[in-house]
């Protein structure tokens, strides 16, 4: 595993600083410290800002090296992260699309800057650092207000690409065109994006090459998208080296346990894009800003657990307070990544292994290009309300990817980011479709896979209606943005039925709450006549987060051949399910409720003979358990965000 730490050249603590190190090495926290050297071009003439980091680099180096051990340089800024300069470089700076504004950010397609940023990185590879990682500031798109970069330069990269010229005022207009000529334009726009970060890319590696050509480097991809991230990574990696890249699914400040669903999302989404062509790919494990009133030591060890399950075989650990030394504010993170070290590297070698069942939430093998209009575009980690609103929560399990399989779930316009013909493969097994999502594909001219006509219920119409679950035979309130289903077919099984009391006593059916339909292609299509999309606030969720609908889901899922596991009570539960090689069922168990779960309840589909816990150095325990009617109860606990690893043996 590649674990890198993140450490401040802080000549006034050299000592204790080097102390760290060593025992971040000696406690398989880290395999290399990663020094932080910022190269935001600014002043005129440029500050040499690689001769003075270096400087300090060597002092750090030099020790280190005198006690056996290795370290590297995380190059924390190229063009910048957008903050603000005491003065500018005499650099074209990026150019906002929409209102003109030039930034403190550096466009890449500068010759001047690639001059620059070639000889610094010259400069910080002759300090002979064991590798160089770029940082994410190394965008133009994602998590930037300009939304890419409107510059003269880039207007005319976007001209060559069109065959005429286009100022800033008609580009941004025709991004905003839902037309041939809009999209055209956006390919332009994006392909200009990537070429302007390689080519500036290349520019740094040339530099690093001038002093040695086999030196690592690595990079930190930023957004869905990742903007070439495959592309930079190979040119920065060195020759005969492994191509290395850090995804962007940080986990900064959470205000508690809910959402990890978002930085798992976000990770498994770039993965998918880039795996093809990256070796390993690293998690950012960023407690930002790095002490435990931002990000707990549990909630870090979650992060890196789920993201291990993703497909991350490596971190970038920032676990250290750069602007003072602080090291205190370090240490619950020191303690909880050496005693799970093992833990990570089991899991890091089991998950290649493994084929994940349950819920697929599906991902786009490629680089999906923002369509326009471009103010509206979502990264595809967005349209993620079945797991982040639901499945997260309900002890379901659910899990990302882009291979066929499992019981596909579609809510907001997640199916905009798929062909046709990926959308008939999805059809053709188990689909689980949001009302907003069937209504998309209806439009698509999928309709008649789906049983039932989808029409929208104008707001003057609706009336305060309930759902009858007919899995229970209980009432639970409607889903939110409520459409009425439509039966077209006599093969149409109904789930619940929206129904309303007009006289305070009386049922009145209105229509289908959820149906399931045999289509032509095989498959199952599941439509809701809502979305799971709520915010977590009041009332709004409980159309989805209460024990009739689970038990629903339970039942369509059971039918469709879609459900190895599932946890039967009501503490909020991440639950990930695969089949290991040797036909065994794997269960990743994660507390994401504020009450301690004294008890690890499931339902398998099937006998199991034994069950072993992953322990905290990677070997495996018996955990004994009872099964009374084919619910098992575990002597195993689950406190909050303290993931449990487990291996359900089957008879």
């Amino acid at each position: 595993m590649h674990l890198y730490s993140i450490m401040p050249l802080n000549l006034a603590h050299v000592d204790e600083i080097c102390n760290d190190i060593e025992r971040q090495y000696k406690d398989g926290i880290a395999t290399e410290a990663l020094f932080f050297v910022p190269l935001t071009p600014e002043g005129d003439p440029v500050i040499d800002k690689a001769k003075i980091a270096g400087e300090k680099f060597k002092v750090f180096s030099d020790k280190l090296a005198e006690r056996g051990l290795k370290c590297g340089i995380l190059v924390q800024a190229t063009i910048g992260h957008g903050g603000r300069l005491r003065q500018r470089a005499p650099y074209q700076s990026l150019v906002g699309l929409t209102d003109g504004r030039e930034t403190f950010t550096t466009c890449p397609y500068d010759e001047d800057f690639r001059h620059y940023i070639k000889e610094s990185m010259k400069t910080l590879a002759s300090y002979a650092p064991n590798s160089i990682m770029v940082d994410d500031d190394f965008r133009l798109i994602a998590h930037r207000a300009t939304r890419g970069c409107a510059c003269p330069l880039h207007l005319r990269a976007i001209g060559q690409r069109l065959g005429r010229e286009i100022d800033r005022e008609t580009l941004a207009a025709l991004l905003e065109e839902k037309s041939a000529e809009g999209e055209r334009t956006m390919k332009a726009y994006y392909e200009s994006v990537v070429d302007s970060l390689v080519g500036a890319a290349k520019a740094m590696r040339e530099g690093i090459d001038e002093v040695d050509p086999h030196l690592q480097g690595s990079f930190c991809a930023c957004g869905d998208l990742c903007e070439g991230a495959e592309e930079i990574a190979k040119v920065l990696a060195g020759e005969g080296n492994p191509v290395i890249v850090r995804i962007n699914n940080g986990n900064y400040t959470p205000a508690g346990a809910r959402g990890v669903s978002s930085f798992v999302s976000r990770a498994a989404t770039q993965m998918a894009v880039m795996k093809n062509g990256v070796d390993s790919f690293l998690a950012e494990t960023d407690t930002c800003p790095h002490n435990r009133y931002s990000t707990s030591a549990s909630s870090m060890h979650t992060h890196f657990t789920l993201t291990i399950l993703e497909g991350a075989s490596g971190c970038k650990h920032w676990i250290t307070r750069l602007p003072a030394f602080e090291p205190r504010s370090g240490e619950a993170y020191r303690r909880k990544l050496a005693r799970y070290a093992g833990f990570y590297r089991e899991l890091s070698r089991l998950y290649p292994t493994l084929d994940f069942k349950g819920c697929r939430i599906p991902l786009p093998d490629r680089a999906v290009i923002p369509t326009v209009p471009f103010s509206q575009y979502k990264m595809v980690s967005e349209n993620n309300a079945w797991a982040s609103c639901v499945l997260e929560r309900l002890g379901l399990p659910h899990y990302y990817s882009s291979k066929k399989g499992g019981a596909v779930c579609l809510d907001s316009a997640r199916d905009s980011y798929f062909t046709d013909e990926e959308i008939r493969e999805m059809l053709s097994g188990t689909v689980l479709l949001a009302a907003e999502s069937a209504e998309n594909l209806i439009a698509r001219g999928f309709g008649d896979q789906l049983g039932v006509d989808v029409l929208p219920i104008p707001t003057e119409n609706r009336r305060a209606a309930t759902e009858r679950i007919f899995a229970n035979g209980e009432k639970c309130s409607c889903m939110m943005n409520l459409h009425e289903l439509r039966p077209k077919s006599e093969k149409l099984k109904v789930k619940s039925t929206v129904m309303e009391f007009p006289d305070g006593k009386t049922e009145l059916p209105l229509f289908p709450g959820v149906t399931v339909y045999e289509n032509p292609l095989g498959g199952q299509s599941v439509v809701f006549s809502g979305t799971p999309r709520a915010i977590f606030n009041h009332v709004e969720p409980f159309s989805f987060l209460n024990e009739s609908r689970k038990l629903q889901l339970i039942e369509i899922l059971c039918e469709c051949g879609h459900l190895p596991v599932y946890y039967p009570d009501d503490a909020e539960v991440y639950l990930k399910a695969a089949l290991t090689e040797d036909g065994n069922l794997f269960c990743a168990f994660v507390n994401i409720g504020l009450d301690p779960i004294e008890e690890i309840t499931l339902v398998p589909d099937r006998k199991i003979a034994r069950i072993k816990k992953l322990q905290e150095d990677g070997t495996y325990e018996d955990c004994s358990f009872e099964d009374k009617n084919g619910t098992l109860t575990l002597d195993s606990a689950a406190g909050t965000l303290d993931p449990v690893i487990l291996i359900l043996e089957y008879s």
